[in-house]
């Protein structure tokens, strides 16, 4: 692909992470600079109830026992229990870098090795229980590197050669939508959504937005006017491929080294 933008370079951003289910060579993360989590909170109510926080944290201490003891896979009890905004994903939170969670939180992980599973944290929200997941590598593109980020567990399938068509289908509409009025602005969109088997759009909805309506609405439209995705490949037996897509407006020139 050739992109010939001057003064407006739009990047879609597409990273792929492989599940924790994936990783043959579990390293520590405790000299990484960032690292992926996975999370399930067990929220607590505000004012405090003492026996709601109670059972709170045994509901927690009970979902880190199903996972060491009896083997249940740490997504799904995050799709089952947790209260996280990305239960419905397993819990992916996506990459850290160092200095952006909470002290006591980065202590912990930082040194955890990937699919290490935390012990339960109390936290403002709650209890949560923390998995250090395996971060993707980025393919580079013209202008900019990077991919969609996967976050349901891909059962071993290589999603590459499907993602390129996904981020060709969807980046073509997406530049069409760009109004010219907004062709000097900056933002970052990110968007999440799932793909079923049969190739539809399935639970959207806006993660981050720029800020400037014409900017989120042309990203949501090129995701929108995509619909209907060629069907996941056949290897794959979940019931949708869960994505979240980062869509970058004339990003600063470190973007593209």
């Amino acid at each position: 692909m050739t992109l010939t933008w001057t003064r407006f370079v739009p990047l879609l951003l597409l990273l792929a992470h492989p599940s924790a289910t994936q990783t043959t060579a579990p390293a520590p993360a405790a000299n990484a600079e960032s690292i992926c989590l996975s999370e399930i909170l067990i929220s607590t109510p505000q004012p405090y109830d003492p026996a709601q926080v109670a059972d709170a944290q045994r509901k927690a201490d009970s979902a880190l026992e199903a996972i060491h003891r009896h083997g249940t896979k740490f997504e799904d009890i995050a799709k089952k229990y947790s209260d996280g905004p990305s239960a419905s994903y397993g819990g992916t939170l996506g990459a850290f870098k160092r200095g952006q969670l909470a002290k006591q939180l980065e202590d912990k992980v930082f040194v955890m090795k990937v699919g290490d599973v935390s012990d339960v944290i109390r936290t403002k929200q709650g209890f949560v229980l923390l998995q250090v997941t395996e971060c993707g590598q980025s393919t580079s593109g013209h202008g900019g590197s990077g991919s969609i980020e996967i976050l349901s567990d891909t059962q071993g399938v290589d999603f590459g050669p499907y993602l390129q068509r996904v981020k060709q289908d969807i980046q073509d509409n997406w530049y069409r939508q760009i109004p010219r009025s907004a062709e000097t602005k900056t933002g970052e969109v990110t968007i999440e959504c799932a793909i079923t088997s049969d190739g539809k759009l399935t639970n959207m909805r806006l993660v981050v937005g720029s800020g400037n309506e014409f900017l989120d609405h042309a990203a949501w439209a090129g995701v929108m006017r995509s619909n209907p995705f060629p069907h996941l490949p056949s290897q794959y037996t979940g019931p949708h491929l869960a994505l979240r897509l980062h869509f970058h407006y004339n990003p600063a020139k470190s973007s593209f080294d």
